[in-house]
């Protein structure tokens, strides 16, 4: 495991940790914003744990203008594969 990749895993980390105790300081958790934002920290840093650094790499995959190249390239090779076919 490299450097960047234990990096992202350990922002994961620190986002459950984070979640958990905003969480654990609303109490009786009548605070519906509060447990929200919570519960979208700990989803975050569990993606974060198990993926790595992939998850930034997929970000900006799908951020480029190429995030449909792959897409394109099978729609491509299905209408030639089709045509020889026929």
């Amino acid at each position: 495991m490299t450097q960047r990749d234990l990096l992202w895993r350990g922002l994961g980390v620190a986002l459950v940790v984070v979640a958990t105790s905003v969480r654990v300081a609303d109490g009786d958790g009548t605070h519906a914003a509060a447990s929200l934002v919570a519960f979208i920290l700990t989803l975050t840093g569990l993606v974060l744990i198990v993926q790595g650094k992939r998850v930034p790499a997929a970000l900006r995959v799908e951020r480029s203008r190429h995030r449909l190249l792959a897409q394109a390239i099978r729609v491509r090779r299905h209408k030639r594969t089709d045509d020889g076919n026929a």
